[in-house]
């Protein structure tokens, strides 16, 4: 009887396995199957995506999944076009009711639905998503907070930039989705970002004096050189560090003044600014930082030596009295020609 009970039992196992290998089996070729229609579906339809882009009317009418088709290879697109372009696809995702329904799915209660909805609005370019992605920022889930921050990188308005800059400094969205999407704005960003400078926060400052050096022009030194005297030493490194990628000549005097700010990160990022401007009156000032300073401000001033100065740099490395920075940065340079 238990013999029985036990073929019976492996029998039962079999057929249950058999099942399912070929449920899986039929499975999988239903998806490659639907995969193969979907790709199909899209390659017949690419022309018809390419002549909304352009402004132009389908000659033919576009059934309801034709639709949702046309609308994956546009937003696909729009990742990638700008101007006229743009808008004309923002007006499809308008017209055919895409934009709302997205922007309902926000209310969802369900977080992976919502952030779907913040991702997809970015690429469908339509202005009517802006206030509600802007609210989506103060979202309960981090996932949505950050799809709302990249698509509003993406739709390009400046009203987007001080919401953006606060949503970063808070951390409510990961600093490279943050700074990736207030870059993505590029000039639009710059009206709004320059009053930030002189927010009351140090930090809304300092992330704002970073995004105008990386952003902005020589004709923002004035306003950066500033913050060279700013009560936060964070604004201060900020500052100089900006000046540096402006390339900020005029600035030089205020930045070798910076060499004796009594924070170490300060100095090491003003060095590094004068090394970037290449003030090679600074010089001196530089190599006595190297052989005398801590160890990143005098790393730094090292380093910038060798791209303002060489030979001193050389020279004064074969003093064995001079530290180790400046011997480190005469071997880099020596190996790098």
């Amino acid at each position: 009887m238990n013999l029985t009970a036990l073929v019976w039992a492996a029998l039962a196992i079999t057929a249950a396995g058999s099942l399912s290998a070929y449920l899986l089996s039929v499975r999988r070729i239903y998806l490659v199957r639907s995969d193969r229609r979907h790709l199909a579906g899209q390659e017949r339809l690419a022309l018809v995506a390419v002549q909304l882009a352009d402004g132009e009317l389908p000659e033919a009418d576009l059934t309801e999944a034709d639709v949702e088709l046309v609308a994956e290879l546009l937003a696909r697109y729009s990742r990638q076009l700008t101007g006229a372009a743009r808008f004309n696809i923002a007006d499809f995702f308008e017209c055919h009711g895409l934009v709302g329904r997205e922007v309902s799915h926000l209310s969802d209660r369900r977080s992976w639905r919502r952030a779907r909805a913040a991702f997809l609005l970015g690429d469908m370019s339509s202005p009517q998503a802006l206030d509600p992605l802007l609210a989506a920022l103060d979202d309960p889930s981090r996932e949505v907070r950050s799809a709302a921050a990249r698509s509003l990188g993406l739709l390009g308005s400046g009203q987007a930039v001080e919401p953006l800059v606060h949503a970063l400094v808070e951390r409510r969205v990961p600093r490279a989705i943050g700074g990736q999407a207030l870059l993505s704005l590029g000039s639009e960003a710059l009206g709004p970002l320059r009053p930030l400078v002189l927010h009351a926060e140090p930090d809304v400052r300092a992330a704002a004096v970073e995004l105008v050096g990386l952003l902005g022009d020589p004709g923002d030194a004035r306003l950066l050189t500033g913050r060279l005297r700013d009560s936060a030493a964070e604004v201060r490194a900020k500052a100089a560090r900006a000046l540096g990628r402006l390339g900020a000549e005029e600035t030089t005097a205020e930045l070798r003044e910076a060499l004796r700010d009594r924070i170490g990160f300060v100095r090491a990022n003003a060095a590094v600014a004068l090394g970037l401007v290449g003030d090679r009156a600074s010089a001196s000032a530089l190599l006595e930082m190297a052989r005398s300073d801590e160890f990143d401000p005098a790393q730094a001033a090292a380093r910038a030596l060798s791209r303002l100065y060489p030979e001193l740099l050389w020279s004064a490395a074969r003093d064995r009295t001079s530290g180790p920075h400046l011997a480190e940065a005469a071997d880099l340079t020596a190996a790098a020609r």
